[in-house]
Formats: C-alpha cells, sequence, structure tokens
C-alpha cells in the first residue's frame, strides 16, 4: 500500500459511498477541509453534516450502516490496481487541465493507460445504433483526428464511440473513452478487446467512477459531461433526438466547448440530432477535418483531405486482406474469415467459426483484430459484417 497515499485512499473511499458524485465531494472537501478529513471523522460525522452536504436519500442509508471509510477506501484502490488502473486526483499534475477548468470537476479519476495531461482532444460521439454511413464517418474522423495528432475522445459505446475509438487506431493516434461503469467492468462485453488495445499504448480508460461500478443510465450523464470537459471540442456524427450525444453537446456548450456537427440526410432519424444542432445555430458545420482544426484555430496538415473521400483500408481482390505498410500481414484463417462475410448481411460468429472449421471463440478473437483493422464491422449479438 506504499503507493497509495491518505488522500488517494480518502478519495476512494468517498467515490464508493452510493449517491455521493462530484457536487457533493465538493461539499465534503470544504466543509470538513479536506476528504481525508472527512473520512478520518467517520460516516456519523458525515451522516450530522448531512443537510449541509445535502447527502441524499441513498447515501444517508448507506452511511447510517456505519461503514469503515478507511477500508472502503483500500478495497475501491486495490481493485483499481487488479486491473493495471491508478489513481489521479484533481491537485495532481497529471490531471488534465482542460478538465480542471470546469466547474466542479470529478476530484478524481481511474485511470488504466496513458493519459497525457497537455493533449489536444476532441470528442467524437454519438449513437449506439448508427446506421453504416454514420460508423463509417465516426472511424473516418477517429482517423483523421489520430492523424493529425489529435487524440480522440469517446464513450466507449456501442455504435459511434467504438467506431471513433476504432478509426483512432487505424490512424496510428491515440484514444480516450470515458467509462459510465467501474475501470474494472467492461461495458460492452465485445469491446474487451477495444479496450484492451487503448490501455496498453492506444491511448486509457477513463472512469471516475469507483471500481465495481455498474453501467447504470444514471451514470452516463456524468459520463458524458466528462468526455466534453475532457475535449477542446465536441463532433456530433450521429443521434436522435434526446440521446446521450446532444447531452454532451449540451454540456459543452455550457462549459464553452466548441460544438460541430455532421450534416446527414433529413429522412434519417438519426441526423436530427446533428441537423437540428445546425438549425439552431448550436454548432458549427463538420465535413471534414479541415473545418474543425480551423474551427479551433489549429494548423490543417497538407496531406487533409475531406472525411468522405479519406482512404479507408482496402483489401486487394487478388491477394485478400492486409492492411498495408509494414504491418503484420494477416495468415490463412484471418482471410478465410474475411472472405466468409458480406458486405450487407451480417453473419453470426458461431456460423462463421463452424464454415471456417475453427472454435467459436479463436473465431471471436480474429474477428476482434479484423475490426480493429477497419475490415470487419459488428453488430449486436455477435453478428458480423464485411467493411
Amino acid at each position: 500500500m506504499a503507493n497509495a497515499g491518505p488522500d488517494v485512499l480518502a478519495a476512494c473511499a468517498l467515490s464508493s459511498v452510493p449517491g455521493v458524485g462530484n457536487s457533493t465531494m465538493a461539499r465534503i472537501a470544504d466543509r470538513f477541509h479536506s476528504l481525508r478529513q472527512a473520512v478520518d471523522e467517520g460516516p456519523g460525522r458525515l451522516l450530522e453534516q448531512g443537510d449541509d452536504l445535502r447527502l441524499c436519500a441513498e447515501a444517508r442509508q448507506y452511511l447510517a450502516q456505519g461503514p469503515d471509510l478507511r477500508e472502503l477506501g483500500v478495497l475501491a484502490w486495490e481493485a483499481a490496481r487488479e486491473v493495471g488502473a491508478r489513481v489521479v486526483l484533481l491537485g495532481d499534475e497529471d490531471y488534465p487541465p482542460q478538465l480542471r477548468r470546469i466547474a466542479k470537476p470529478p476530484r478524481l479519476l481511474y485511470v488504466r493507460g496513458n493519459l497525457v495531461p497537455e493533449a489536444r482532444r476532441v470528442a467524437v460521439v454519438g449513437s449506439r445504433a448508427a446506421d453504416e454511413a454514420g460508423l463509417d464517418l465516426a472511424q473516418a474522423f477517429g482517423d483523421a483526428f489520430a492523424r493529425a495528432g489529435v487524440e480522440v475522445v469517446s464513450g466507449g459505446a456501442r455504435g459511434i464511440d467504438t467506431a471513433a475509438h476504432v478509426g483512432a487506431l487505424w490512424g496510428q493516434g491515440t484514444s480516450l473513452a470515458v467509462l459510465g461503469c467501474g475501470i474494472d467492468v467492461t461495458y460492452p462485453s465485445e469491446n474487451r478487446d477495444l479496450f484492451a488495445r487503448l490501455a496498453n499504448g492506444g491511448g486509457a480508460l477513463v472512469s471516475e467512477f469507483a471500481p465495481g461500478t455498474l453501467p447504470m443510465p444514471k451514470n452516463f450523464p456524468r459520463r458524458n459531461r466528462t468526455v466534453a470537459g475532457l475535449s477542446h471540442a465536441v463532433v456530433v456524427v450521429r443521434a436522435a433526438p434526446g440521446s446521450g450525444a446532444l447531452i454532451t453537446a449540451s454540456e459543452a456548450r455550457k462549459l464553452g466547448i466548441p460544438v460541430f456537427a455532421v450534416p446527414g440526410n433529413p429522412g434519417n432519424p438519426l441526423a436530427e440530432g446533428p441537423n437540428g444542432l445546425l438549425r439552431d445555430r448550436e454548432a458549427k458545420l463538420a465535413t471534414g477535418l479541415a473545418d474543425v482544426l480551423c474551427g479551433l484555430g489549429w494548423p490543417v496538415p497538407e496531406a487533409n483531405v475531406p472525411v468522405d473521400d479519406a482512404p479507408h483500408p482496402q483489401v486487394p481482390a487478388s491477394n485478400g486482406p492486409s492492411d498495408g505498410g509494414d504491418r503484420e500481414v494477416l495468415d490463412a484463417k484471418d482471410v478465410e474469415l474475411w472472405r466468409l462475410l458480406d458486405e450487407r448481411t451480417p453473419a453470426h460468429v458461431d456460423d462463421l467459426a463452424h464454415r471456417a472449421q475453427i472454435p467459436a471463440r479463436e473465431a471471436l478473437g480474429r474477428l476482434a483484430e479484423l475490426e480493429l483493422k477497419g475490415m470487419v464491422v459488428q453488430r449486436p449479438g455477435k453478428y458480423f459484417l464485411r467493411r
């Protein structure tokens, strides 16, 4: 426990109390002069100050049981350490300054991977149930930002978020996935390999929630605010009215962070969100990388091309898949799986494994690698399409 100081353990402890979020932790720090002092004085003193701290019923009920807050902090820190995560406190040097500027920022972040404090970052967000065109756009934006030296931020969810993260990796850049659950919880489960790639050289996983926290609906507005707060701009690709992506855009506007929107076909319900932002002048137009970089006053690389024309991984018809350059060439089974896929009709992993005569677990692993290379698309239920 030598690496976990009392301030870290105190923050971990209070982050583990149900119903205690950023605002409550800020009030606790003000009332007790530090989180450490609050933990030292125990749950009884927190309850005595409950009205002034505006503790919710859930927090009061939990504290009334008299939990050992010090032990709670140790357990949270150890759970984070077990998955290779560390704790970054608000006052630490490696806490992102962009996030520190917002009102009531997270008092702590659980981080798995490499969180560079001063990085240029843009969030790419959108619907979980996106169409093929939207997924292609998100991946192309992620790729383009990465090649321009901009880190891509998103929420790690299915759909647009995943496509943006994959695009950033394809562009040999880095990406932050901000989770709406504990750093030790993989959600969605099909993103396990993607998250491992982000945490091991491809960026980082970030969460303000204590380890073990499940992905409850109440968590995601907080997650969306952190996505916006970590970013210098937010790009909305696809979003239905009332979606989480629009919450992220709204939080960004409150924080004074520029919002960009990718226009879509008016007949597409998922284009209603970005089209509405543009119509109501709540966002700037984003048709490609240059629109966003120019809007931020950042230099545009000379090789920049519009997103719609950006190169995507192509597969030579004669030789099978290859991701080009000096990257590792795919083996025969990868090629066979890729050839079994169709561009329009999804195939289930069990069927693909049977036809390729390999175990389903192996097929799923190979398909996940092909997805990270931008060559296949995964759909809910472990169905796959050729990109």
